[in-house]
């Protein structure tokens, strides 16, 4: 593997072989100095641990950083993009980038663009793969496995993007998860979904933090943003609400279990403090512990990336997908009552969703062509279906290439290639695995959306063909049919 990017490309050993090496780190202080001497650290958002021990783990192992910290100052000011950002500090010579940036999907967008290793250290809301490894090293060390126990994810869930990595990494693991949040900042639907579709087991809800304190081994407290909420008093006012819901104090502990691990990814708020300052003198406080091992962990990821020593997880991509599945051709003549059915030589579309045919001219630009009869007929009565559309497309030779984007709009479609009045090839289209362009991520702050002006390719991954899924190949939203939106 190249890119540290999201906890989803590393399988169970990736992330077990990184503990054991970061464990043996910080038992043994291991400094291993690299040959080549530059890291990049481009922080375009406010850190304190992950920079500082990002830096840290790169010193140690020999390496001079060059980057900022802030964009105030730098080229970015004046508009740059960020790949021409990136490809700058590449072109100096640094042998990895370690990118924090407000974007979903940055870091994903780079990894794919540039020729060295890229470290995600935060892409927006989205995730935080270095920290749930870290976050997993200080678990690890607890209990010695990852496996059999039961982990309590607490606060904003919904931006907070260190429980969105530490739950993807949870799928490789025999855990039981319970989810604790206001309603308002509760998990993604779709993230849970894909826990649970991944891993087979079912996740808990619960709603406050007193009803799961005595049965869980691991208690992940994240802070509650104060920046999710409206502004002014209104917002103040709901936002300490929810904030002194999801306090966890000292006396609220008398019956926890004796091995219990409190964890958080810090800083603390101060103005609304998730985790009073006497839980720290506690045994079960383990969040210090947990930011120490920031360094050790990162040092392990750097190092096991400039050694391709990670496998990553196995892509669904295939160079010899079809795109056309036959169907055997019962009744070879298209000679209906309606004009669409007359074709002599072409491509008849039949059965299409009612009301789609329309779309679907647009989809595939027929508007451009200009020397082909096209004819659409809409809304007919359909045994099949009820109504159904049908599109025509006289003396055509379209591709399967050229007409797959028909599965985005109807699944259920089926294709005629006539000759001679004659039908001598019928079947459906499907989509390719990886879907470039044609769909818009429905993130608002995916790096793929053309108003952030970063020139990335809208690009999909199809995680099912009936019903249709995809997820955005940047920021991992996933999608549904009727959640999809093209792009005209």
């Amino acid at each position: 593997m190249k890119d540290f990017v999201t906890i989803r490309d590393f399988t169970r050993e990736d992330i077990l072989h990184l503990i054991n090496q970061a464990i043996g780190r910080k038992n043994n202080h291991i400094v291993q100095p690299a040959n080549q001497k530059k890291i990049a650290s481009l922080f375009f958002e406010n850190s304190t641990r992950t920079r500082v021990s990002s830096e840290t783990a790169a010193i140690n192992l020999g390496f001079e950083i060059i980057g900022f910290s802030g964009s105030e100052g730098t080229s970015v000011k004046k508009g740059e993009p960020l790949l021409d950002t990136a490809k700058m500090f590449q072109g100096y010579g640094v042998k990895a980038l370690i990118i924090r940036h407000s974007l979903a999907g940055s870091a994903r967008f780079l990894g794919d663009n540039l020729d060295i290793p890229v470290i995600n250290a935060g892409d927006g809301s989205n995730c935080h793969p270095t920290q749930a490894m870290l976050d997993l090293m200080t678990i690890y060390e607890k209990f010695h496995t990852l496996d059999g126990l039961k982990i309590a994810l607490v606060g904003d869930l919904k931006y907070g993007r260190t429980v969105h990595s530490l739950l993807q990494a949870l799928e490789l693991f025999d855990t039981q998860v319970t989810l604790v949040s206001p309603p308002t900042l509760g998990m993604s639907s779709w993230r849970v979904e894909q826990y649970e579709e991944h891993c087979g087991r079912t996740v808990k809800f619960a709603k406050t933090l007193k009803e799961i304190i005595p049965t869980q081994d691991v208690i992940y407290m994240t802070r509650i943003q104060r920046e999710r909420f409206p502004s002014g008093a209104e917002g103040e006012i709901e936002y300490k609400k929810i904030g002194g819901k999801f306090l966890l104090e000292k006396n609220m502990l008398r019956k926890c279990l004796p091995s219990l691990a409190i964890l958080h990814p810090l800083p603390r708020d101060k103005n609304n403090i998730e985790v009073h300052p006497d839980v720290d003198s506690t045994p079960y406080a383990s969040y210090f512990i947990q930011a120490e091992n920031g360094l050790y962990m990162r040092e392990a990821i750097l190092q096991a990336l400039i050694k391709r020593e990670l496998k990553g997880r196995k892509t669904n991509s295939s160079p010899k997908e079809k795109l056309f599945k036959k169907m055997k051709v019962i009744d070879g003549k298209k000679m209906g009552e309606k004009l669409v059915y007359r074709l002599d030589t072409g491509i008849l579309i039949d059965h299409l969703a009612a009301g789609s045919a329309i779309r679907i001219h647009s989809l595939l630009k027929l508007d451009q062509i200009r020397d082909k009869e096209i004819v659409i007929c809409s809304n007919i009565r359909s045994n099949k279906l009820g109504r159904k559309d049908v599109l025509a497309i006289h003396d055509s030779k379209l591709t399967p290439q050229e007409l797959y984007k028909i599965s985005l709009v109807s699944p259920n479609h089926t294709i005629n290639y006539i000759e001679q009045r004659q039908v001598v090839k019928k079947g459906k289209t499907y989509l390719p695995t990886i879907l470039k362009g044609h769909l818009i991520c429905q993130n608002e702050r995916c790096i793929s959306r053309k108003y952030h002006l970063e020139y990335c390719k809208e690009t999909f991954i199809v995680e099912s063909q009936q019903p249709l899924k995809v997820h955005c190949h940047y920021c991992e939203l996933l999608m549904t049919g009727d959640e999809i939106e093209i792009d005209s």
